[in-house]
């Protein structure tokens, strides 16, 4: 028995499907007018002889990769993973591929991933920038004239596309609610203020209560990071502190359940003598005992806005830098639902 080649061409599949090289061509591109029938063959064919789309051969021909670099910050955080899932959906519908980075709070390895991504190709880029980002750290994609949407992190004076929450209008829901509540001794365990969200999310927290005349002696703020053991050892400071609050809001979910961990073995109540709010919404959330009460941020939303701004961007959408704000939505739970 001969061996089968190790490329299979074009021609080889029309010869199997008894078709035209045009017809093969306009199947796999989704181009043209045949008949079901036909394209069902042709594709049966490319199956049947293992055909694998060689996109290096496809760029050279056409001029375009149909490659999206993603750099995150941590892809394990579930915001980032749903925001992934949807863009990645989004860019299959249109024959784009993300390679996704994950480049933590490392403006050094950012900006290596960012060259890595680039030496490999791809036709744009979404990035949610590490913190302390600078705009000069997109200058090698400027020069390239590689489209850019940055997402979620906002760099200040970066003349680039960006998509993400309205931190400061989802921090004022979420104290307003609380004051709301009758709350009057407020704690924050607050994102990295070396990031947008972090400072907005912080100034939005301070602005309500200050409007409210809550005096600056009962309100308390914690920074950290993002994950449950940041909540956890913020926590634990706001308990060996003795701080006074009956309110407490975090900068995300998982930050949230760290802290009311630590909280319980302190023995406070959530949602009895202690309200605990989050933001993102995970979808656990409402699973968790009790409910938290949380700002949906809508990661899937910005996931599809990314990428079809950045297939605009790459079909020759010439406007001028975009800046588009999700309007944030409050889900009361029963972590925060008690009146003081």
């Amino acid at each position: 028995m001969p061996l089968k080649k190790s490329r299979v061409t074009v021609s080889d599949i029309a010869k199997a499907a008894g078709v035209s090289v045009a017809t093969v061509s306009n199947t796999i591109n989704d181009t043209g007018r045949m008949t079901e029938e036909t394209k069902a063959r042709v594709k049966k064919a490319m199956q049947e002889l293992g055909f694998v789309r060689d996109y290096n051969a496809a760029k050279l021909r056409s001029g375009r990769s149909r490659l999206i670099g993603v750099l995150v910050p941590d892809i394990s955080v579930p915001f980032y993973a749903e925001f992934c899932t949807s863009l990645e959906a989004a860019l299959s519908e249109h024959g784009y591929l993300p390679v996704i980075a994950n480049v933590g709070e490392d403006t050094k390895r950012q900006q290596t991933m960012l060259e890595e991504v680039i030496g490999h190709g791809v036709a744009g880029i979404a990035i949610s920038p590490s913190a302390g980002t600078k705009r000069s750290d997109f200058e090698i994609a400027s020069t390239r004239k590689i489209p850019v949407v940055t997402f979620c992190r906002e760099i200040e004076g970066l003349a680039m596309d960006y998509i993400g929450s309205n931190n400061y209008q989802a921090a004022q829901l979420a104290t307003k609610h609380l004051l709301e509540q009758g709350h009057r001794k407020f704690a924050m365990i607050a994102g990295l203020q070396e990031t947008m969200p972090g400072r907005e999310r912080k100034r939005g927290f301070y602005d309500a209560l200050k409007a409210a005349g809550i005096p600056e002696a009962d309100i308390h703020v914690e920074v950290c990071g993002f994950d449950r053991e940041c909540g956890r050892i913020k926590a634990q400071e706001l308990i060996s502190n003795q701080t006074e609050f009956t309110a407490l809001l975090c900068h995300n979910d998982l930050v949230s359940v760290g802290a009311a961990a630590e909280l319980k073995k302190a023995g406070r109540n959530i949602g009895e003598d202690l309200a605990v709010v989050g933001f993102d919404n995970l979808p656990e959330g409402e699973a968790w005992t009790p409910a938290l009460t949380s700002v949906e941020s809508y990661p899937r939303t910005i996931g599809k806005d990314v990428a079809n701004l950045l297939i605009k961007r790459l079909d020759g959408y010439t406007v001028p830098t975009m800046t588009e704000r999700v309007e944030p939505h409050l889900l009361v739970r029963d972590s925060s639902r008690f009146q003081v």
